[in-house]
């Protein structure tokens, strides 16, 4: 049974999204690029252009990995690099002490548990 949106809303629940990214992935789709158009549409007009590069960039990535924990990290990545600059540069405008990036995260061996 696809559960499809609210007449009456335009946000779904965690439920009824879940339900719908299963039984009906291209509907999903078709919904979360409203959901962001949406909300890129409604910054203001100075700060539209850098988020949809932005999305840009989290759209090329979700293309570029064959699956989605791949593109998952990559964002993450992503979105910590872009944290660690901002700090850097909060910090040299307040002058207070340059904090060090975090380690890289390194692979490391996944073991397997029997039950």
């Amino acid at each position: 049974m696809s559960s499809q949106p609210k007449a009456t809303s335009t946000e779904l629940s965690f439920d009824e999204l879940k339900d719908l990214a299963v039984n009906d992935p291209a509907a999903f789709e078709a919904y979360r690029s409203r959901q962001i158009e949406a909300t890129i549409s409604n910054a203001p007009s100075h700060m539209q252009r850098r988020l949809r590069g932005i999305q840009f960039q989290v759209d090329a990535q979700r293309e570029l990995h064959s699956n989605p924990m791949g593109s998952c990290v990559k964002v993450y990545e992503m979105m910590q690099k872009s944290l660690g600059e901002l700090s850097q540069v909060l910090n040299e405008q307040t002058g207070k002490v340059d904090v060090s990036p975090a380690p890289a995260v390194e692979n490391a061996k996944v073991l397997s548990f029997t039950r």
